[in-house]
């Protein structure tokens, strides 16, 4: 094995160092001992429970969940919500029902429309507070009470805008020629008076007291006595006289028959005749 010889061959210097080298290794286990230690300062007790108090809120702030008021879900935003354990879905429907006006004002109600789970609903729960809806009687307009058109004055017709002087005198005037209203409608046949005043004087004025009418009997009134009567032309009077004269007798269905009478006008003149 002559050809080891040169591989391990070492020189005086490096035989020293590594003799050395031994001795120190050799040596150190038993001169640890000799040495001289520092000793660590020892720890101030007040120190040590400040540092560890510091530890202990470190680790109480990733455990800890927030804390739970009282609180009405309609004004909740979409952070509180996330914090309460609420899922991104449950607070898109949540924001989308209060963007459409509407107002959540039950435990149910919410639960209905976040869609949350009964466990996470038993922990929010007992803090849901809902706005107490005040009961208010819708006002009752009091109706102004009418007046009599029977008994009224012409001043009291000029409170109707549109109603003058001249007006209100015409409408007492045609009251006197008909012997009394007997239907407010009968304002539409006042000359001059519009049809949108008329209907202002409707809701102001009234036909409380019909007027006391002596009724005459159609069948045997002269030429003089109709044409006295509201409603009955010349002409209407002597077309009545000559049916009579050919017939014997008229009634109130005969007029339908005489030229110039049409329903509403034989319902005007019932007013003031009878018929067999």
């Amino acid at each position: 094995m002559k050809f080891i010889g040169p591989h391990i061959h070492l020189r005086k210097p490096q035989r020293n160092a590594l003799l050395i080298l031994l001795v120190l290794v050799l040596s150190f286990s038993f001169l640890k001992d000799f040495l001289p230690q520092t000793q660590p300062e020892p720890l101030d007790e007040q120190s040590m429970r400040r540092h560890q108090k510091w530890i202990d809120s470190l680790f109480q702030i990733s455990l800890d969940k927030p804390k739970i008021y009282p609180f009405n879900p309609n004004y909740l935003s979409d952070h509180r919500a996330y914090e309460l354990g609420l899922e991104l879905q449950s607070i898109d429907r949540l924001l989308a029902f209060r963007k459409s006006g509407k107002w959540i004002n039950s435990a149910e109600q919410f639960q209905s429309v976040t869609g949350v789970e009964d466990e996470l609903m038993a922990g929010l729960g007992p803090y849901l507070t809902f706005p107490k809806w005040k009961k208010t009687n819708s006002p009752i307009k009091k109706e102004l009470e009418k007046i009599g058109l029977n008994r009224c004055e012409a001043v009291d017709l000029e409170i109707i805008y549109g109603v003058g002087k001249k007006l209100s005198q015409r409408i007492i005037n045609y009251r006197k020629y008909l012997k009394g209203y007997s239907d407010v409608d009968q304002l539409y046949e006042v000359f001059g008076l519009d049809s949108v005043v008329v209907q202002r004087i409707q809701k102001r004025f009234e036909v409380k007291v019909l007027p006391q009418i002596n009724k005459l009997l159609l069948d045997t009134l002269s030429y003089a006595d109709l044409v006295a009567l509201p409603y009955i032309t010349s002409k209407n009077a002597r077309n009545i006289i000559q049916w009579r004269s050919s017939h014997g007798e008229i009634g109130f269905d005969d007029l339908q028959n005489i030229e110039g009478f049409d329903v509403l006008k034989i319902k005007r003149i019932s007013l003031y005749l009878h018929s067999f």
